[in-house]
């Protein structure tokens, strides 16, 4: 088996000895069309495009809170969630992330929203949910029934989620990185220890691409890391201080890199 086969398992196995304390979840906000109004066609949707759940808005002190969202949703294979109104997520805030992550598409960050997903995860989040900020339904669609931008970088973080459930679970707080110079916010760059893997997530939630040198402990395998983000693959110089990676990492990216602990 080759080395890149070997890291592709690793995403498989890893931490299968465990079971994951908590199920990683990407939502979305729905609305209900009119407001209030569950469809079961519109949640169908949601499920279809891979999003495991939906958030939907509690009702106001005082009111009933009897409505179909609960049937339409289970029988849509959708997680439910209620939720007053929508928390959002800011580079800050995601340092140390509630137990849902609000991601609103509406703000001023939009192009950062794969950026601020990845680094909320990086920090411990396990559910994220993502708001276009509608009055109605979830926002989704352009008039002409295509996905807006918006709509797609979330499908593309929740597939990961469906694809690497067991990675995602089991990622917990790893050794500490050197980063030079500090460009926090912008930068955020951490090292996870994933049961039989290391992960590093590198994010930039700003504007304008960033260039840093990033030192890892002594010891740590330097090659062959794979995105699982996008397949591609990152060779880091193998230093006797440990592996020194010179990162330039484009406006609004994110990397989720993972490595076998053990190389053979």
């Amino acid at each position: 088996m080759t080395r890149f086969a070997l890291l592709a398992a690793a995403l498989v196995f890893v931490a299968q000895d465990a079971a994951p304390p908590v199920k990683p979840l990407v939502s979305v906000w729905y609305r209900g069309t009119p407001a209030g109004t569950p469809l079961a066609t519109e949640l169908a949707v949601i499920r279809a495009l891979g999003f495991g759940g939906v958030v939907w808005p509690a009702p106001p002190a005082g009111q009933p809170s009897a409505n179909p969202i609960v049937a339409l949703a289970e029988a849509a294979g959708l997680t439910l969630t209620r939720a007053a109104a929508p928390q959002p997520a800011t580079p800050q805030s995601v340092l140390e992330p509630p137990a849902r992550v609000d991601l609103i598409a509406s703000g001023p960050d939009v192009g950062a929203l794969t950026a601020l997903a990845w680094r909320a995860v990086a920090h411990g989040a396990r559910s994220l949910a993502f708001d276009g900020g509608g009055e109605h339904g979830a926002g989704l669609e352009n008039p002409d029934r295509s996905l807006k931008p918006w709509a797609r970088a979330a499908i593309d973080v929740a597939r990961q989620f469906s694809a690497n459930p067991r990675l995602i679970a089991s990622l917990a707080p790893g050794p500490g990185l050197i980063t030079t110079p500090d460009l926090a916010p912008a930068l955020d760059v951490v090292m996870l220890d994933a049961g039989r893997a290391w992960a590093v997530i590198a994010t930039n939630t700003s504007n304008a691409q960033v260039t840093a040198t990033v030192r890892l402990p002594a010891g740590t395998p330097y090659a062959i890391w794979l995105d699982v983000l996008d397949g591609s693959t990152l060779a880091m110089n193998g230093e006797a201080a440990g592996p020194r990676w010179n990162l330039k990492l484009a406006a609004h990216a994110a990397h989720v890199y993972v490595i076998d602990k053990v190389m053979k």
